[in-house]
């Protein structure tokens, strides 16, 4: 009630935010997307022409007419014998021999298949909800295979992701909930930070720029007083060095100077072009 009462007397003041800072939430990525997933690749390039992998295996389809191995190409035998095809060539990449079947490097391979063959029905078709929770559920798994093969084995996951062209992406450690009140507080100091540096910026610049007229006084006055101390046969305290040493900031303020100058011609000449 409190709040209520006192966000009302602040609106009927005319009291309102100083700092114009919008706010846009970030594009939801869907979690079966190579951004989040890792795979750096979609589906390898297999002919729909190939025939299934059970029937490649026989010797009367070598000698078989082009209209049979038609009938048992991917083509005519559908997704699911294609999908099958996709995980034989990805386990191909890694395996050890021919009867490796379920080492970490073959498991992940085979899941590999598997989450591209389902990336590409999600893309085709985003709201198969079955398709969507399997997919998911198919890259926890590998990211803990991942893990796994990352700990005990680092040579082996490095290989292992350059040949699958995979990118790792780990489960945070700790579950942060993205809040306007939040994304709000951080852009307002990233603003209040520019303006800041700015004004800073615009200061030292200011101190630059008045640089070049104190030295040349301060030489002047260096000069006097050497001059007043050697025609007194005072006790000499501005040494040639310290004139040296001023002559040679001078110098250097005034190269610095011309090339800031002729920035600032160029810079003019563009937007006088431009305009």
């Amino acid at each position: 009630m409190f709040r209520r009462l006192s966000f009302s007397l602040i609106q009927s003041r005319g009291i309102k935010h100083q700092v114009n800072i919008k706010w846009v939430r970030p594009e939801y990525v869907p979690a079966y997307k190579a951004e989040r997933s890792g795979d750096l690749e979609a589906l390898p390039n297999i002919p729909t022409s190939a025939l299934g992998q059970y029937y490649a295996l026989s010797e009367e389809m070598k000698n078989a007419s082009e209209a049979v191995k038609k009938l048992f190409s991917v083509a005519h035998l559908g997704k699911k014998e294609y999908n099958q095809l996709v995980k034989t060539h990805m386990i191909s990449k890694v395996k050890r021999h021919q009867y490796d079947e379920n080492t970490a490097e073959t498991r992940i391979a085979r899941l590999t298949g598997h989450i591209r063959c389902l990336q590409d029905t999600m893309e085709k078709f985003p709201k198969n909800v079955k398709a969507k929770q399997t997919v998911q559920e198919l890259i926890d798994k590998r990211k803990k295979l991942l893990k796994f093969l990352r700990q005990y084995d680092y040579k082996k996951f490095e290989w292992l992701l350059e040949k699958l062209n995979l990118e790792y992406k780990g489960h945070p450690e700790t579950y942060h909930k993205l809040s306007r009140k939040e994304s709000l507080r951080k852009l307002t100091e990233m603003h209040c930070d520019d303006i800041k540096n700015k004004k800073l910026a615009d200061y030292r610049n200011l101190l630059e720029s008045q640089q070049g007229p104190f030295l040349r006084k301060k030489l002047e006055a260096l000069n006097f007083i050497r001059n007043e101390q050697i025609e007194l046969q005072l006790p000499i305290t501005v040494t040639e060095q310290d004139i040296k040493k001023v002559e040679q900031q001078l110098e250097e303020w005034t190269i610095k100077d011309e090339i800031k100058q002729q920035a600032k011609k160029k810079k003019r000449n563009v937007l006088i072009e431009t305009e």
